[in-house]
C-alpha cells in the first residue's frame, strides 16, 4: 500500500511539473535554428529537443511545424519558409522521448524577387508552430534566432553538384578564370587529402567541368566533412581568390 501511495505521489508530481512548464515557466525543451552559408545555398537546420526526463507531446494545428523568416540588416524580409507552400489543415502531433531530438532541414538559394540578395549580414528567425504541450496550451510560440553572413556571388564558379560516397565522388559545375588560373584541393578540416590540382579551362567564358575524385578509404576521416575547395590564383601575386567550398560528404 505504501509503495502504491508513493508511486501515485510521484505520478501527480510529474503531471504537475509538466503542466507548470507547459504553462510558460520553464520550457522542458530546446528549440534552435542553425544556418550554414554556402556559396550558392543557405542550409538551415531547425532542431527541437526534449531536455526533460519524461515524454513530450507537441500538438500542431496544421502540418506546418515551424516558420522561418530571414531579414536583411535594414529589417527587410527576403525569405519566408511558408510562402507559396500548402499545409494540411488538420491537427498533427509529435512525441519526443527524453533526450530525443527532431531535426528538420531547409535551404534557400539567396534569391529574392528574382535576384540574388546583396552581400552582408542577415537575421534568421524560426518560430515553433506548436499550440499545445502535453495537453496544456502554450501561451506563446517558442522562437529561435541566429545571424549569418552571406557572401557576394562567386565570379569564377557556379552550379556545383556532387554525387558519390566513401571516397569516390564526381563533382560537376561551371567555371571561368577571371584574373588567374583555377585549382582545387581536398581536405577534412585537419588534413590535406589531395594536394593542389589544376582545373583546366579553354576559354574566358563559363565552361562545364567534371572532377573525378578517388580517396583511399584509409585516408578518410572517421567523422567530419570531406571538402573540395575550388579557387583561383591571382596572376598578380599568386594569392588565393574566389574560393568556393564544396562539401563532398559529411561522415
Amino acid at each position: 500500500m505504501l509503495r502504491l501511495l508513493a508511486a501515485m505521489a510521484i505520478f501527480v508530481l510529474s503531471v504537475h511539473l509538466q503542466s507548470t512548464e507547459a504553462a510558460g515557466n520553464q520550457m522542458p525543451f530546446e528549440f534552435e535554428v542553425i544556418p550554414y552559408a554556402g556559396p550558392e545555398t543557405l542550409e538551415m537546420e531547425v532542431v527541437l529537443s526534449n531536455t526533460s526526463s519524461y515524454p513530450l507531446g507537441f500538438e500542431f494545428p496544421t502540418s506546418q511545424k515551424y516558420e522561418i523568416s530571414i531579414n536583411d540588416e535594414k529589417g527587410n524580409e527576403v525569405y519566408t519558409y511558408s510562402k507559396g507552400k500548402a499545409f494540411l489543415q488538420a491537427l498533427q502531433t509529435l512525441t519526443l522521448n527524453p533526450d530525443e531530438s527532431m531535426i528538420w532541414k531547409e535551404h534557400w538559394n539567396y534569391v529574392h524577387e528574382g535576384q540574388r540578395v546583396s552581400e552582408g549580414k542577415y537575421h534568421v528567425k524560426a518560430t515553433l508552430q506548436a499550440r499545445k504541450l502535453n495537453g496544456e496550451t502554450l501561451v506563446t510560440k517558442e522562437t529561435a534566432e541566429a545571424s549569418v553572413y552571406i557572401s557576394e556571388k562567386n565570379p569564377s564558379f557556379r552550379h556545383a553538384k556532387v554525387s558519390g560516397e566513401k571516397g569516390n565522388y564526381i563533382v560537376t559545375g561551371e567555371a571561368r578564370p577571371v584574373s588567374g588560373k583555377l585549382y582545387y584541393t581536398i581536405e577534412d578540416g585537419h588534413n590535406e587529402l589531395i594536394a593542389e590540382q589544376p582545373l583546366k579551362t579553354n576559354t574566358k567564358g563559363w565552361e562545364p567541368f567534371k572532377i573525378d575524385v578517388r580517396i583511399p578509404a584509409e585516408k578518410l576521416p572517421a567523422s567530419g566533412s570531406v571538402v573540395l575547395h575550388l579557387y583561383e590564383r591571382s596572376k598578380k601575386d599568386g594569392s588565393i581568390i574566389h574560393s568556393f567550398p564544396v562539401v563532398l560528404e559529411n561522415r
